[in-house]
């Protein structure tokens, strides 16, 4: 089952992340705005909602509209913000369920998703490149 993501980002950038996402198998929605954010959430099921807007207002309210919402009680937050702002403090007041410092590069935030989503995931280390000793 691919599990669905809806990421609502007031950037421009968040689209490449999308892409990112999904080729690692997710279901990815993108919106630009927290009213349309939770208006999909109510309209359709998904398992994880990242949250990375500009204004932390907005980003604290959408995440407490979810957390006060009976029906929407499984949906996973993450939530993207500046540190030192106390936007991450504020969030995860709210209910957010992780948190990753802006601004995020991909594989970070792929990495964050997995762990929520996937927790059971065992990832495996590799050592390549070993040199043998001949006899």
């Amino acid at each position: 089952m691919r599990e669905r993501i809806l990421i609502v980002s007031d950037e421009q950038r968040n689209a490449p992340v999308g892409q990112s996402l999904a080729q690692k198998g997710f279901s990815i929605a993108i919106t630009e705005d927290a009213n349309d954010g939770y208006e999909q959430l109510l309209g359709s099921p998904f398992d994880l909602i990242i949250v990375n807007l500009s204004d932390p207002m907005s980003g604290t309210s959408l995440i407490k509209r979810i957390r006060t919402n009976p029906d929407l009680g499984r949906v996973l937050i993450l939530t993207i913000a500046e540190w030192g702002t106390g936007q991450p403090t504020m969030a995860l007041t709210e209910g957010a369920d992780g948190f990753e410092a802006a601004p995020c590069d991909n594989e970070r935030l792929i990495a964050a998703v997995a762990r929520l989503l996937r927790p059971n995931l065992t990832m495996i280390a590799r050592a390549s490149g070993v040199d043998r000793e001949q006899d």
